[in-house]
């Protein structure tokens, strides 16, 4: 049997792509997990053939434990499904080894197409996602700023503009108060902002 491994902190979401998964056919194992510790031991564990993992769990962001995923899992195929912008992470992800990125608002049918793709060891893409992936490169005065954060920075910034301070996001992320603020601080001066208003009103706008 292949083993599938489902991870989002929601139960009522495993359960549903539990039971979507059990109905494509019989030889399908899957097992759940709702925090990032727990995908890390069931994949060092359990030989899971492929992870559909939302991008932030009860522990906190997803984003920079993919990397680690990929290196030391390299055939587990990596399905992403979560509500953050795919405009934003879809890319990313894509380019870090992800076989797909795939936003909770779309419609069953195409969530469905994505995880059968997946579980094949193919790659899927949305319409969406798909040219921008392969249109040419934009002069600097058109690229989304956000583009130029790092995984951290990027993560950092999320947790800030949902209202945590950087000691909440320190705890959050497991990392030094002052590592915090140095991303931070990064941030804003890449994406060209003095302040907390405009950090988050500038992340918001090219979120969208």
């Amino acid at each position: 049997m292949e083993c599938i491994l489902i991870a989002d902190d929601h139960e009522i979401v495993r359960s549903g792509i539990r039971l979507m998964i059990e109905g494509f056919s019989k030889k399908y194992d899957c097992i759940e997990a709702s925090t990032s510790t727990e995908v890390m031991q069931l994949l060092s564990t359990r030989q899971v053939n492929s992870l559909i993992l939302d991008m932030f769990l009860a522990d906190g962001s997803t984003l920079s434990t993919v990397d680690y995923i990929i290196q030391l899992y390299p055939y587990t195929n990596i399905l992403v499904y979560t509500t953050n912008s795919e405009s934003i992470y879809g890319k990313r992800l894509i380019q870090k080894g992800a076989k797909g990125f795939v936003c909770k608002r779309t419609s069953l049918g195409e969530l469905e197409k994505a995880i059968q793709t997946v579980l094949q060891g193919e790659i899927y893409l949305s319409q969406d996602l798909k040219a921008s992936l392969l249109q040419p490169a934009k002069s600097s005065a058109l690229q989304n700023p956000i583009d130029a954060l790092s995984d951290r920075e990027l993560e950092v910034v999320e947790y800030i503009v949902m209202g945590m301070g950087n000691k909440e996001v320190a705890e959050k992320m497991s990392l030094d108060v002052t590592t915090v603020s140095t991303y931070r601080r990064r941030a804003s001066e890449k994406l060209g902002v003095q302040n907390l208003i405009d950090l988050k009103e500038k992340f918001l706008l090219y979120k969208m």
